[in-house]
């Protein structure tokens, strides 16, 4: 299960949901603390996730899963 990157509260349902290239790209909008991040996965696996930040836009997250 994905878990917020700021208060790794539990997420279950991703808001929306694509394909991208290689990976398949799944939203996500916490309603504990309101960050914004998009998890991609590739064959089944975690590969990477993107947080929101404000200046930046999406930028990679250094959290592990």
């Amino acid at each position: 299960m994905v878990k917020c990157p700021n208060c790794k509260k539990e997420m279950t349902k991703p808001v929306k949901r694509w394909k991208y290239g290689q990976f398949i790209v799944e939203a996500y909008l916490c309603d504990k603390c309101g960050t914004q991040f998009r998890e991609y996965t590739k064959n089944g696996k975690h590969s990477f996730m993107l947080k929101l930040e404000k200046g930046r836009g999406f930028a990679k997250s250094y959290v592990k899963a």
